[in-house]
């Protein structure tokens, strides 16, 4: 149609109009005139919508890092058919809501960078949480420092025999050191003595050990323990036992400081409750000095191949009655009247360390241990010089201890407290032991033998030999053990006497 014709034709429409202005259907005829008399080309107005459209939701993003695409070197198959290698993987669409997936995987459709594109900077870490203890509860065994050697708190060196628990709470490690040691006696002779060594003097039940402690570990190098025994003494009186603290963060130097084990005879340095009889030898108990208070050194090589020990004590005090042996002193009051002693030992274990019991409890593979051992006291009341030897082998459940000791004391001139002694005196002890465990039946039987001369230039009927043979019943490993010994003392001078005894010990040892 030309332009004239619709001019025409809206001059028709508009005259239409005027003439139904009269009629109600004014307003719809000049609406329509005017949408009909548009020219070409011009665009219809829009009503404007109430509301405007929602906008199209956005993407989540990826919860996790985006999946690294696999190397089509290594993988083919990860390369589209016809792709030539290298080539990235074109763009895909923007991606719909995804649905809930688990947390590390990416959104279905999400483009992946290509290969060898750097990928975006992660979220940072979160800080790392403490590491979990190994199951059971046991620390890690990097947490535990080694502890002097004798005491009660020694770790086990195959692990055969450590604590039955242990609570860590950050950079501590605790545990409990409990010793009970409750003994009956059947059957005792006529001449049996405390003070002369012997179990007991009478038929009856003995408290022999009431020992109660802690002892822990602090940031992996320092250990500490701390115990006292409950009923010490003929008044079953309390008195310190052990406290100490040490330092181990070097392999070859660790330093104990305070009262603990003087490292000289093995079978004093080994625990109270790790013995394969209820008594220690007697020539130990009579020999060797115990705890004291001082400080010592020790270094450990290649695995225990080689040890040494060094350090320095208040100075040992000796019992006039030989068979007491050496006064352990808490030194509460400090250093009043003992000056001070000296101590060194060499020992090798060249098979592997050896185990806290003299017991093979474990029923290892053969290992040998052998020390030497010297002491000098210069003390206030005597000086005394002590040399001691031992080896202990272990074997598929045998146990075989020989031990040396000799002690030669000096009284003062001018002695700090009143002595008996007025002569030098020299003394010599031998012990061997033997026995075998039965791990199946977790039944051990020992035998022991030891010959004894509290003074090598009188012969009287403190001169004699001993025999002790004895069973132990394991019912928690060396934790909870019952134990049975007959010993037979024999005098080799004067008048025998009635000394033999009968000793039954149920024992608890944490």
């Amino acid at each position: 149609m030309s332009r004239r014709g619709a001019d025409a034709r809206c001059a028709r429409a508009l005259c239409r109009a005027e003439g139904a202005a009269a009629s109600g259907a004014a307003a719809a005829a000049l609406l329509a005139a005017a949408l009909w008399c548009a020219p070409a080309g011009a665009q219809p107005v829009q009503p404007l919508p109430v509301q405007p459209p929602a906008a199209d939701p956005l993407p989540l993003l990826p919860p996790a890092a985006p999946v690294v695409p696999e190397d089509r070197a290594t993988n083919p198959a990860a390369a589209a058919p016809g792709a030539p290698a290298g080539a990235a993987a074109p763009p895909a669409a923007a991606p719909s809501p995804p649905a809930a997936s688990p947390p590390s995987a990416a959104p279905p459709g999400a483009a992946l960078p290509p290969p060898g594109a750097a990928l975006p900077p992660a979220a940072p870490a979160l800080p790392h949480a403490a590491p979990a203890l190994p199951p059971g509860g046991a620390a890690p065994p990097a947490a535990a420092a080694p502890a002097p050697a004798g005491s009660d708190a020694a770790p086990a060196a195959d692990g055969s025999s450590g604590p039955p628990f242990q609570l860590s709470v950050g950079r501590l490690l605790l545990a409990p050191l409990v010793l009970v040691q409750a003994q009956a006696v059947p059957f005792t002779g006529e001449d049996a003595f405390l003070q002369a060594g012997d179990v007991a003097e009478g038929q009856g039940f003995r408290m022999r050990r009431a020992r109660v402690g802690f002892a822990g570990t602090l940031a992996g190098f320092v250990p500490f323990a701390v115990s006292g025994e409950l009923a010490a003494g003929a008044d079953a009186s309390a008195r310190l036992s052990e406290a100490w603290i040490g330092y181990a963060h070097f392999p070859f130097a660790h330093l104990y400081f305070g009262a603990h084990d003087v490292p000289f005879s093995r079978s004093a340095m080994t625990g109270a409750g790790e013995g394969a009889l209820i008594e220690r030898p007697l020539a130990v108990r009579a020999m060797a000095p115990f705890r004291q208070v001082g400080l010592h050194v020790e270094g450990h090589f290649r695995d225990r191949a080689f040890s040494y020990f060094a350090g320095m004590f208040n100075g040992f005090q000796r019992s006039d009655q030989f068979f007491a042996g050496y006064v352990e002193n808490a030194a509460s009051l400090g250093n009043r009247f003992d000056h001070v002693a000296y101590v060194a030992r060499l020992a090798t274990e060249p098979l592997g360390p050896m185990p806290r019991s003299i017991q093979d409890l474990a029923v290892s593979r053969p290992r040998l241990g052998a020390g030497a051992g010297y002491f000098f006291s210069d003390g206030g009341t005597r000086d005394i010089h002590g040399v001691g030897a031992d080896v202990l082998l272990h074997a598929a459940g045998a146990h075989a201890l020989v031990e040396l000791l000799w002690n030669q004391s000096h009284p003062e001139r001018a002695p700090t407290q009143p002595i008996g002694q007025l002569a030098p005196v020299t003394s010599l002890g031998l012990v061997g032991e033997v026995g075998y465990f039965v791990r199946r039946i977790k039944l051990g039987v020992s035998a022991r033998f030891e010959w004894l001369d509290p003074n090598l230039d009188l012969s009287d009927e403190t001169d004699g030999w001993a025999l002790t043979a004895g069973a132990s019943y394991h019912f928690i490993d060396n934790v909870l053990k019952a134990q049975a010994d007959f010993t037979h003392r024999q005098e080799a001078h004067g008048v025998a006497l009635e000394n033999d005894a009968v000793a039954l010990q149920l024992q608890l040892n944490l």
